[in-house]
């Protein structure tokens, strides 16, 4: 080999050095050229790179890429250190969005408690201790004395009102229209068939259809009721009564078409009276019952005497009195209300909470408010489905083909 060959060879060794030195050297260099260069390189050698060409480039290795060059030698590359993967990864993760955790926990650790629902169970701590104790809620709407209305308050959902005082300012009428009736029986015989399909017979609605008269006397110890089979004209097991109230508290529940008042009354067991009754209910009642808990929705005939009306349930006040009705009226014919409660089946259960309450002095758990929350939100679905649609008012051409 000539000598000038030699010197060839050596000079074209020392530019492969040379570019082999400036590929390994900091890409962070302003020569846009010899940047794009570098890139072409990379592009070729199989690598994913990241980033603007005008910019400082950010080579990442694939893990099939780099698996492939090995295999092949091709790549002159060195694979980043476990120190430079650690140090981008943190940046990677920065630049994403934060989520927010799935289950966000109260800041104090705890959730407090709905306010209507403690208040209720307030006032059933205070009462529910007694024997033969009786708890229901009924469905109804708190009319104003003064306007004869709904009562109006500055709230925009439910509130507990103050028990009180005498005289009252306001009346609860627990009557309801006949469609608002047809409605409800619809809706809870749905809910029975529906439990029937898919739920075990242990979780199922028990559905009941009875015809009773309530026969009320006046006795020297108070009022005495007297409840008889219609069918059977025989008394019903436990029907001899002397029905004490203990207290009501009600519910204002704008926002529905119902208020609901909760009452707790004691039913003594009496002998028989004596005399004539001054006053009958006829009952055709349907009953649901789930757990602990029994709905009746309730038809009742009330038969007074020549007297007058019932003064218990004004007839000014109900919801299904024509405007025009007068109370002063003597009337004799059947006077007809639609009723819906829910009360419970096992009141004692609830008084046995709260023995356990006070004699643990609130060390050992207790399923009282548990017990609450459920009558309270029994109540709350049955008022949240009391709307319906109300049929459109008839067109002039129909109100003349009804007069034709």
């Amino acid at each position: 080999m000539s000598t000038q060959e030699v010197t060839r060879k050596r000079h074209l060794e020392e530019e492969e050095e040379q570019q082999g030195q400036f590929n390994n050297a900091d890409t962070s260099t302003p020569d846009v050229k010899n940047e794009n260069s570098h890139l072409s390189k990379k592009a070729r050698s199989g690598e994913k790179i990241v980033g603007d060409a005008t910019t400082t480039a950010t080579v990442v290795n694939s893990a099939t890429t780099t698996a492939s060059s090995s295999a092949d030698g091709s790549s002159g590359e060195n694979k980043p250190s476990a120190n430079e993967s650690r140090q981008q990864q943190p940046a990677r993760q920065q630049s994403q969005p934060q989520r927010p955790p799935r289950n966000d926990h109260a800041f104090f650790g705890t959730d407090v408690m709905d306010d209507v629902v403690r208040t209720i169970g307030e006032f059933l701590y205070e009462h529910c201790h007694h024997a033969n104790v009786e708890i229901e809620a009924k469905l109804g709407v708190l009319i104003d004395k003064n306007t004869g209305r709904r009562i109006d308050l500055p709230v925009r959902s439910e509130v507990v009102l103050v028990p009180q005082g005498r005289p009252p300012w306001y009346q609860f009428s627990s009557d309801m229209t006949l469609a608002q009736h047809a409605h409800f029986n619809k809706t809870l015989n749905w809910r029975l068939e529906q439990t029937r399909r898919t739920e075990p017979p242990e979780r199922q609605i028990r559905y009941q259809h009875t015809h009773e008269i309530d026969q009320l006397y006046t006795t020297p110890n108070g009022k005495t009721r007297v409840t008889v089979d219609q069918k059977t004209n025989k008394i019903i097991p436990n029907g001899i009564i002397k029905k004490d109230r203990i207290a009501d508290l009600d519910v204002f529940s704008p926002r529905n078409p119902f208020d609901f008042r909760i009452s707790v009354n004691v039913e003594v067991p009496v002998p028989a009276p004596q005399g004539v009754s001054h006053l009958e209910r006829h009952k055709d009642r349907i009953s649901y019952r789930h757990n602990n808990f029994k709905i009746d929705l309730t038809q009742v005939k009330t038969v007074n005497s020549a007297n007058g009306h019932n003064r218990n349930q004004p007839h000014n006040y109900s919801q299904m009195r024509p405007t025009n009705f007068n109370p002063n009226k003597i009337n004799n014919n059947p006077d007809m209300t639609h009723e819906l409660e829910i009360e419970f089946v096992h009141p004692e259960e609830l008084a046995r909470q709260r023995e356990i309450r006070i004699n643990s002095n609130g060390r050992q758990p207790d399923r009282f408010m548990e017990i609450v929350g459920h009558f309270v939100n029994n109540v709350r679905g049955l008022a949240v489905r009391g709307n319906i649609q109300q049929p459109p008012p008839p067109s002039s051409q129909q109100q003349q083909q009804q007069q034709q």
